[in-house]
Formats: structure tokens, sequence, C-alpha cells
């Protein structure tokens, strides 16, 4: 049957503030998770209507709606982030050290267990780098990683270092834009040169409440900027 306030109302019955809000308590537990399945009909009953609209986080552009989460963000037109080995193990190659890229980080709220992809897209220059000493890798070597991270920015190595991407060290004339070594269609100079463009995806079939994704940067290079950037996170409770 359907619901049943508690507290009914005939003639000469005093209407008591406190009987109408067991009323209403009384009907807020049933709608939330009181409802059976015998009190729903049979035939199709839910329109557009009876559908919650999505709410909007304006700062990560992130809607959600009752089927999971859409949105995100980029860095706008050639607004400078740097990534460097200062924190990130002063260019030693033994150092796992990975910090966060500003900005990219989106925190969600998922209700339930939901599977998330987060995409990502970046543009990096690295260098140049020609400092001495210290322990560090050699100036020709050296290399910014870029990785994504889930809940913590240690996460980019211990679990995700798999997804990282490179970028090398502008070392002289040799990765330059006037790069005079040939490479051709097979290794372009945003691929093969100190200047990168790439993208990726980081799926997690497994999350539940609050869950924060980004990326993150190990570098050997005093300063790599990251020149573009976009994120974008889907979740889907289905």
């Amino acid at each position: 049957m359907s619901f049943s306030p508690p507290n009914t109302f005939v003639d000469g019955t005093v209407c008591t503030s406190a009987a109408l809000e067991g009323n209403y308590q009384a009907l807020r537990v049933y709608l939330h998770g009181g409802i059976v399945s015998g009190d729903v009909q049979a035939s199709q009953w839910i329109d557009t209507r009876h559908i919650q609209p999505p709410s909007f986080e304006p700062y990560s552009a992130v809607q959600h709606g009752i089927s999971g989460h859409q949105g995100g963000t980029n860095s706008g037109l050639v607004r400078l982030t740097f990534c460097t080995k200062y924190l990130s193990g002063q260019g030693r190659s033994t150092s796992q050290a990975f910090h966060l890229i500003p900005g990219t980080a989106i925190t969600i709220d998922a209700r339930r267990a939901c599977t998330a992809v987060y995409h990502y897209w970046w543009e990096v220059e690295g260098g140049p780098d020609e400092s001495t000493g210290g322990g560090q890798e050699t100036d020709t070597a050296r290399q910014v990683w870029i990785a994504p991270y889930f809940q913590k920015v240690s996460t980019a190595y211990t679990a995700y270092r798999g997804h990282a991407q490179e970028v090398a060290n502008i070392q002289g004339t040799s990765r330059m834009w006037n790069n005079p070594v040939t490479r051709g269609a097979a290794a372009p100079y945003t691929v093969a040169g100190a200047y990168q463009s790439r993208d990726g995806v980081l799926v997690h079939s497994a999350i539940n409440g609050r869950s924060t994704f980004g990326l993150a940067a190990h570098s050997q290079i005093d300063r790599a900027a990251v020149v573009n950037w976009g994120v974008a996170i889907e979740t889907f409770y289905l």
C-alpha cells in the first residue's frame, strides 16, 4: 500500500506542530528507502518532470545528474604552469617524487559505486637546463614525465607510472624548433623534440564517495613549461 501518515486529524482533533512534524519525518523516511515494489504502479509512470535536474559546479564546470558526472576545464590560451626538478628530486635519476600540476584536479562526490573516466591532454616545452653537479642526470638525458593520479599525488608513481608520458630537455640546438636533424613524418617535432603534445585517459571502475583525479609531474629539468592543458571527467552509475 502507499504511504500512511502516523498521525491523522478529524474534526475536533488538536493539530499540533509535533504531530505535523511527525508526519513530515515519516514521509521523508518513506521516500528515501521505504518504498517497496508493491507501492509503485506497474505501468510506466515516471516522466521527465519526476527526474531531478543536475547540479552544476561552476569552477570545475562539472555537472552531477542521476546517471553520473560530466564536464571539465582547461588552462585557456597559453597560461603557463611549470614543472620543476626542485619539487621532484633535484634531477636525480633515483627519485620517484611527483608534484601536482596546479588547476588540473577535479574532485567529485559519487553517491554510490560508479565507473569514472578521466580525460586529459597537455603541451609541454622542456628546458633548456644545462646545469651541472648535484648527482643530476646529464643534460642530454633529462626529461619530464606527466602522469595522472587518483586521490593522492604519490599514486602518479605507485599506481599510474605506466600512464606517464615524457618530454625531453632542450639541449643546445639538437631539439630546438630549427632542429637540423631530419626526422620526417614518423617522428615529428611534437613527438621527438622538446615540445610535446600528448593526451590520455584514466579509467577507474570502482569509486564511491569523494574522489579526486589530477595530473602530476616528475621533472629532471629545472623549468618545463606546461603551455596548455585540458581535463574532463565522466562517471556512470549504471
